[in-house]
């Protein structure tokens, strides 16, 4: 199968990356601007915008919400019969199958760290279709039906997710630079604590209250922290930041 990616940039950069994966595929890219190709065989650079649409059985659509409009318009006369998927974020569905009526349109949501073939995607398109496309999601990460405006609504998780979960990192990052810890040290202990979490309670699927529960010991350094955080609302302040943004978006 010919997969084709328009848009390279950190987001369509990493759906190559994953969709490479899958060797009896060819990845071809374009993007309008100096764009890098990642130096794996099966991914290879179209000539022109048209060349891609007209040469890939599906397409992903990686680029910037206000260059899709453009770009959908453009696609639209060499779409017939071919698979759209888009990760443009918050663009309506319905506007792509007006433009598209004679395209199979898939509506995904993920991030950057999908080039680890582990993340989360989100989608919203015909079960079937869905379906079919399962076989690409999966080199991404783990794929989910939803409703759409569920999707629009997780985007700050989903897809800005790997940016907020950094800045909290970085907190904690920060407070190992003052206890004297260097740099480059300092964020890879970081990171080796989130990531084995992660692995952790996946592996044991426990939630995040029995997590706590199975660390913070009563009047221990851990409890009295997690206590200071309370005090400071500090869970609060987030999700009232993440719904007050949102919400100038997506109707909740």
């Amino acid at each position: 199968m010919n997969i084709g990616i328009i848009g390279i940039g950190n987001m369509g950069y990493a759906l190559s990356v994953a969709l490479s994966k899958s060797k009896e595929d060819t990845i071809l890219v374009y993007d309008r601007g100096k764009y890098k190709v990642p130096k794996i065989k099966n991914i290879k650079r179209a000539n022109s915008l048209i060349d891609l649409v007209k040469s890939s059985d599906t397409i992903f659509v990686s680029v910037k919400p206000n260059d899709a409009e453009k770009l959908f318009d453009e696609i639209s006369l060499n779409v017939e019969g071919k698979t759209v998927v888009s990760v443009v974020a918050l663009y309506p569905y319905s506007k792509m199958v007006e433009k598209m009526p004679k395209a199979k349109i898939c509506k995904i949501m993920t991030s950057i760290a999908a080039e680890t073939g582990k993340a989360p995607v989100l989608a919203y398109c015909q079960k079937e279709l869905f379906e079919s496309l399962k076989r690409l999601l999966e080199k991404i990460g783990e794929p989910y039906l939803f409703d759409e405006k569920i999707i629009d609504a997780l985007v700050p998780i989903t897809g800005s997710g790997p940016a907020i979960v950094a800045y909290f990192l970085d907190s904690l990052s920060q407070y190992m630079l003052l206890a004297g810890v260097e740099k480059d040290l300092a964020e890879r202990i970081t990171n080796l604590v989130t990531y084995s979490t992660s692995i952790y309670a996946l592996k044991k699927d426990v939630d995040y209250r029995t997590l706590i529960k199975k660390v913070a010991t009563p009047s221990g350094i851990t409890i009295k922290i997690l206590q200071e955080f309370d005090k400071r609302t500090l869970k609060g302040n987030v999700v009232d930041s993440i719904y007050s943004k949102i919400k100038e978006y997506v109707k909740l």
